[in-house]
């Protein structure tokens, strides 16, 4: 009620009723003092009709359907209330602050309820009348007493309506002026613009959201109004409002485009509503700002337009899935991918376009994306193509929803066949041979380690066989490397023919095979397959127009016995083919803990002759070579010796063959070239006659670098006579390549060096087929000198050896000759020089040149 009295309060204040003014209303009423004297003087009489009367006034109220609205239901107690409370009030005499602002109540409530003054008056009049009659019914006999009472009743009554009437209207006022500012309010905080035109289509007014709009100053209608067309130049609004004008229909969206504003174009759009003011017409004109809106439109337009030709011409395949996997939008690209129509690929879910192996895990991806456990994944698997092939893809695909809340999957898919077409040609670049195909060491190590883990599981054996190719060098040699290359395909052909489809066949590199065969009941399973291998190799192929059989040795290691891993069991596999080497060759041997402790003794004997060359503990000794006629020394032959610190000397037969295995002839038999010829420079020097020193040539150092250079370059660094000089060369040597022999053996010639061929007999050369070498001397091979008294082959060997190398001119010199029977047969049949223990054995340079001095002879 607070805040109701606070309203009183305002009002009164507002109307002006101070104390003045309520006194200067009842003196204009002429209210005075007797007349206060003669309300009271009847309040008694009048007071006890009170409720009475209230019956009859309410009732004379509820009887107007009107009132009985404006009232309300359930008022009755209250309005009688009200009724009596005023009844006693208007007789008591005190019409002080406290009855004014019970007055001006009166007249807000009546206000706020919205009851018409017309209302208010007749209830007045009804108050008159009851109370004068009721005055007359008691007063009558009384006539001073009654005119007195009813001329102060009127007096008050009417300064009562004054005051509840004045409260009324004013209170009236302010809720219009309340709407009135509310109004404005609300229409100049319209988040729309507002132009009202009169009916001459004439803008009478704009709110501040349309002046700010149209770019109008605050004063630009306040001294004239402007034109609709001038306002805002659109014939189009123009039309839309003459026509509501005339008709009264609305028009809605009515697109209204400004120019000439610093930030471009703007779009409004009106709607037109006619109305009435002052018994015309007018129109109202809202205008909303759409510019925002439209443009983002416009973008939206060109955004999708953009997508639709991105989408269509991406240069990967983008696809829409539905939750359940079918397609719901597809492009260009994916139908090139896949080879479908875009009609096609509508029709069709992507389990049906995923190869069936790569299925489940992409489903799993899906569940995962479904559950919200990621947002997006990247994997490469393989779609079916209409065809029935399979294509390689790179696909990102992410989770999304549609405008109904529809989950969906965006799937980006990349064509990447050719990439993996590569990838898997450099992997078996990476895991294969590139002459024969075959996997190479690397991929046959992978699968071997499978078969031993495999056999471990299953209590079974894994054979490894490495093979290597008998006298291969020599197809190189003689026919050529393409040839070589051709055999080395045939034999990796003819391997792999031999196997079963779980074995493997790999190129160990140069002619050097390796087989493993997994899952074997035991030795005898590898025995069968190596018969097989070696009986396979050894039929004929054709190279160059001739006929080679090809042959291999064969060395075999067996899981678990031989080793428990990859490398032991191939180390054991390699000294077994050696063991096969060392029987001629075509034969197959399983390796034996004797080959283990020969090859660590091969490793350490390897190790020491490196050492050997470092600490020089490389010597020569020398045997001299007699002339048979005359018993004189002519010459000496250059004997390797090792005689390792603080070690026994080592036999030749241990050490030379190891060294030519591994190279390290060469470096070697270029140490004993060297130290010969200035050994022999050191004889000349101290006076001793010029002695021919012997220098037996390894296959190596003549087949594998330029041997004359390297002669012609000692020559001259140590002084030696090349006349002295004698390079003994084997008869196999020879025979590997006659040509490039031919032209080395010339150049070496021309320098004034003698030949010598070493370890004649054998080889698979005639003296027929010496003809074309510039040799002086055959050295027959001891292993004929040995027999020759006991053996009558031997002896006729020997003697065809001695008659026909003297047709040719050739020197004859007789190895190994030990006893005095030996040297007496050589003797008789004409040999020109000996050499052997019968004389002399080898010894140091020292006894050499005691045995210079003098012309010393054996017989």
């Amino acid at each position: 009620m607070s805040g109701f009295h606070d309203h009183i309060d305002d009002l009164a204040r507002e109307i002006g009723l101070d104390r003045d003014e309520v006194a200067g209303r009842k003196a204009f009423l002429e209210l005075g003092e007797a007349d206060i004297a003669a309300l009271q003087d009847v309040h008694a009489l009048l007071e006890c009709h009170r409720d009475a009367f209230s019956d009859r006034f309410y009732a004379h109220l509820a009887s107007f359907p009107r009132l009985r609205a404006l009232l309300g239901e359930g008022a009755e107690a209250r309005l009688r209330h009200v009724q009596a409370s005023y009844f006693s009030s208007l007789t008591t005499g005190e019409y002080g602050e406290a009855y004014i602002r019970e007055r001006l109540m009166v007249g807000a409530t009546h206000q706020r309820i919205g009851l018409d003054p017309k209302w208010y008056i007749g209830a007045y009049r009804k108050y008159l009348s009851e109370l004068t009659a009721m005055l007359w019914d008691r007063l009558q006999h009384q006539p001073g007493r009654y005119h007195a009472a009813v001329d102060a009743l009127l007096k008050i009554v009417c300064f009562d309506m004054g005051l509840a009437l004045d409260t009324y209207t004013h209170a009236s006022q302010r809720s219009s002026l309340q709407n009135q500012n509310y109004l404005e309010q609300v229409i100049d905080g319209m988040p729309a613009g507002l132009v009202v035109v009169d009916a001459e289509l004439r803008a009478c007014s704009v709110n501040p959201m349309m002046a700010g709009l149209l770019g109008l100053p605050d004063d630009a209608l306040a001294e004239r109004a402007l034109a609709l067309a001038e306002l805002i130049p659109c014939p189009e609004l123009a039309a839309a409002a003459k026509a509501t004008l005339r008709t009264g229909a609305p028009h809605d969206n009515v697109l209204v485009t400004l120019d000439a504003r610093a930030d471009g174009l703007r779009y409004i759009d009106f709607n037109i509503r006619r109305t009435r003011k002052d018994g015309g017409h007018m129109l109202l004109l809202i205008g909303q700002d759409i510019t925002f809106r439209r443009k983002a439109r416009l973008r939206l337009q060109e955004s999708e337009q953009f997508f639709r030709l991105t989408f269509n011409q991406a240069a990967v395949g983008i696809v829409l899935l539905a939750g359940d996997g079918r397609v719901l939008r597809t492009n260009s690209k994916m139908s090139q991918i896949l080879g479908y129509t875009e009609i096609e690929l509508l029709q069709r879910f992507f389990q049906q376009l995923t190869c069936q192996e790569d299925l489940p895990d992409e489903l799993a991806l899906i569940e995962r994306l479904k559950a919200g456990e990621i947002n997006d994944y990247h994997r490469e698997k393989r779609l079916l193509r209409r065809d029935g092939t399979r294509v390689w893809v790179s696909v990102n695909v992410s989770a999304m929803r549609d405008a109904n809340g529809n989950q969906r999957f965006i799937c980006v898919i990349k064509d990447i066949q050719r990439q993996k077409q590569a990838e898997e040609a450099l992997l078996r670049m990476a895991n294969h041979d590139a002459l024969t195909g075959l996997p190479n060491r690397v991929l046959m190590q992978d699968r071997l380690g499978q078969a031993i883990m495999h056999a471990h599981r299953a209590q079974r054996q894994v054979a490894v066989m490495f093979i290597d190719l008998d006298r291969f060098k020599h197809v190189n040699d003689s026919l050529g490397h393409d040839a070589g290359d051709q055999l080395i395909v045939e034999i990796a052909r003819r391997l792999s023919s031999s196997l079963r489809e779980s074995d493997t066949v790999a190129r160990q590199g140069g002619d050097e095979f390796v087989v493993v065969l997994p899952d074997l009941a035991g030795q005898e399973d590898a025995t069968k397959v190596a018969r097989k291998l070696l009986g396979n190799l050894f039929q004929p192929v054709t190279l160059c127009g001739q006929d080679v059989f090809p042959s291999g040795s064969i060395g075999i290691a067996m899981y678990p016995k031989d080793g428990q891993d990859s490398a032991t069991l191939l180390k054991c596999a390699d000294s077994a083919m050696y063991g096969s080497k060392g029987q001629g060759g075509n034969h197959h041997s399983f390796y034996t803990a004797e080959m283990g402790a020969q090859a660590v003794e091969h490793l350490r004997m390897e190790g020491a002759l490196q050492r050997a060359l470092q600490r020089q503990e490389f010597l020569l000794y020398y045997q001299p070579v007699v002339d048979i006629g005359s018993g004189v020394v002519s010459g000496v032959e250059a004997l390797l010796r090792w005689q390792p610190q603080d070690r026994p000397m080592v036999s030749p037969a241990d050490f030379i063959p190891l060294a030519e295995e591994t190279g390290l002839i060469v470096p070697i038999g270029d140490w004993v070239l060297e130290t010969a010829m200035r050994q022999q420079v050191a004889w000349r020097e101290a006076g001793l006659s010029p002695v021919r020193i012997s220098v037996n040539l390894s296959a190596r150092q003549f087949l594998g670098q330029d041997v004359a250079q390297r002669v012609a370059a000692l020559l001259a660094g140590t002084g030696c006579d090349p006349a002295f000089l004698t390079l003994e060369i084997t008869e196999s040597v020879l025979m590997e390549n006659p040509a490039a022999a031919t032209e080395t053996m010339g150049r070496l010639a021309a320098m004034g060096v003698q030949l010598a061929i070493d370890d004649f007999g054998t080889g698979y050369s005639s003296l027929a087929s010496l003809k074309r070498f510039p040799i002086h001397s055959l050295k027959i091979d001891r292993s004929f000198v040995m027999d020759l008294t006991r053996d009558a082959d031997d002896a006729a060997i020997v003697n065809a050896v001695i008659a026909l190398a003297h047709s040719m001119k050739l020197n004859v010199i007789a190895e190994g000759v030990e006893t005095d029977e030996q040297l007496a047969f050589l003797q008789r049949h004409g040999c020109d020089q000996m050499q052997g223990y019968c004389f002399s054995r080898p010894v140091e340079p020292g006894r050499i040149e005691a045995m210079l001095q003098p012309a010393k002879n054996f017989h």
